[in-house]
């Protein structure tokens, strides 16, 4: 992955987990109704003192209080007003009393909507959501935010899964390389040097992200060092009970700046241990290639070997070229040989006799042997210097280098095949053989004479 895109991957998740944070604070509100009572004063005093189960101090009080109650509401029956005056609780008179006179008794209802999450605490949900870490100390308690969650967590674990794997993949590559530059290949294909890399780099990573954090959230959260290991593994591993928590003893500025911090300490944490993991498979992966490779190399060198070829050199097609043409021209020379055979024995159904030694052919000149298609092959070198009894054995000749580099006289034309090849300083190249036919009495001085001459 490009540098740009990196960049446009990481603004992108940053954007997300803010989207995330913005929905669920505003999703999870709660409308809270207020109630304020409007009473006068008089009632309420009144109130107060009917609702004593001991008989009021004053009494004279009281009395006031009950001449004025026909005045403020002139439909409460006199029955109602002396039971207000009897000893005891009179909450019975004072119901009925405020359902005749409503305007003694007024309620005002105000709809209050709160939001108990802060902007960083549906964050940090937000972020443990995408991550599947799930804390479970905050959760969605309304239909629309737990909606919402279940849409959230399609699209942001497959993002979080992207931005792990372009983390892994970026330290990854430079770990893998710096595993491959400190070692010689014998030692990258061994199990042992594998495990005992994983296992460095393990140990690192627990170092980094569990140890070092574990210390800092003993003196942050007010934990114990085993606490905050615990914390600080359960987090990384995604397991994510819950039981711990950080930023509790924050709030304000600095519980926003911590609670970012331990955000990247996840994101981070979570992107080196896949990275360990994609180098483990990088490393086998190379492994398993490069025995592979080295297997095929091994079958190559036993096949050349039975070839006679033993140089591995460079020079390798300079050097084998001219065993390679042989077994060309051979090949060829074969299929000319069948192909004569096969002429001859339909010359011989049609009634056409072959001229006796020391004769011309009625048909005319003699023309050199055609291959099976009736072209002229690259057998056409060998013209008319092969009988129709060779053993294909014979035509096959040599094929090991050192027998080649003994010359060849015309006197043997007649025991075994000569290769054109042998015959010139130069290697010869197919190329340069099919641009024209060439015979052997154009490279001898005399003719090489048949089998029944």
């Amino acid at each position: 992955m490009e540098s740009h895109q990196s960049l446009v991957l990481c603004a992108v998740y940053t954007m997300f987990l803010m989207l995330g944070a913005v929905l669920f604070m505003f999703l999870e509100h709660e409308e809270v109704n207020s109630i304020e009572v409007s009473e006068p004063p008089e009632w309420a005093r009144l109130k107060e003192l009917v609702q004593q189960v001991e008989p009021p101090v004053d009494e004279m009080e009281l009395l006031s209080l009950v001449l004025w109650l026909p005045k403020a509401c002139p439909a409460v029956s006199n029955t109602t007003i002396h039971a207000l005056v009897k000893p005891g609780r009179q909450d019975r008179q004072i119901t009925e009393v405020e359902r005749v006179c409503p305007h003694l008794h007024l309620e005002n209802v105000t709809v209050e909507i709160r939001y108990p999450w802060s902007f960083i605490d549906a964050l940090t949900f937000s972020m443990t959501v995408i991550t599947t870490i799930g804390y479970g100390n905050k959760s969605p308690s309304q239909t629309a935010g737990q909606v919402t969650c279940i849409l959230y967590s399609l699209v942001g674990i497959p993002l979080t899964g992207m931005l792990l794997a372009w983390t892994s993949e970026f330290f990854g590559e430079q770990l893998f390389k710096l595993f491959k530059s400190k070692l010689d290949v014998q030692k990258q294909q061994s199990r042992g040097v594998i495990a005992l890399a994983t296992s460095i780099y393990i140990a690192i990573g627990f170092v980094v992200f569990i140890f070092i954090p574990g210390a800092v959230f003993m003196a942050l959260e007010q934990w114990s060092y085993i606490e905050g290991i615990y914390f600080a593994y359960i987090t990384l591993t995604t397991i994510g009970f819950g039981d711990f928590v950080t930023g509790r003893h924050f709030e304000g500025g600095t519980l926003y700046v911590y609670q970012i911090c331990v955000i990247l300490w996840t994101l981070i944490g979570l992107g080196y241990w896949v990275m360990v993991a994609n180098f483990i498979t990088k490393a086998l992966k190379s492994k398993r290639l490069q025995t592979s490779v080295m297997r095929s190399a091994e079958e190559m060198r036993k096949i050349m070997q039975q070839m006679g070829i033993k140089q591995h050199d460079p020079t390798f097609l300079r050097q084998h070229s001219k065993a390679t043409l042989n077994l060309i021209l051979q090949l060829s020379n074969i299929i000319a040989v069948q192909g004569g055979m096969e002429n001859g024995l339909v010359g011989e159904q049609n009634g056409d006799v072959p001229s006796s030694p020391g004769t011309s052919s009625t048909t005319g000149t003699s023309s050199p042997p055609l291959s099976p298609m009736g072209i002229p092959g690259i057998s056409a070198l060998f013209g008319t210097g092969l009988s129709r009894t060779t053993p294909l054995s014979h035509l096959m000749g040599p094929m090991r280098k050192e027998l080649l580099q003994e010359p060849v006289f015309p006197s043997q034309l007649l025991q075994e095949p000569v290769f054109p090849s042998q015959l010139l300083q130069e290697p010869v190249f197919p190329s340069q053989l099919l641009q024209e036919p060439v015979f052997p009495s154009q490279l001898l001085q005399e003719p090489a004479c048949c089998d029944s001459c």
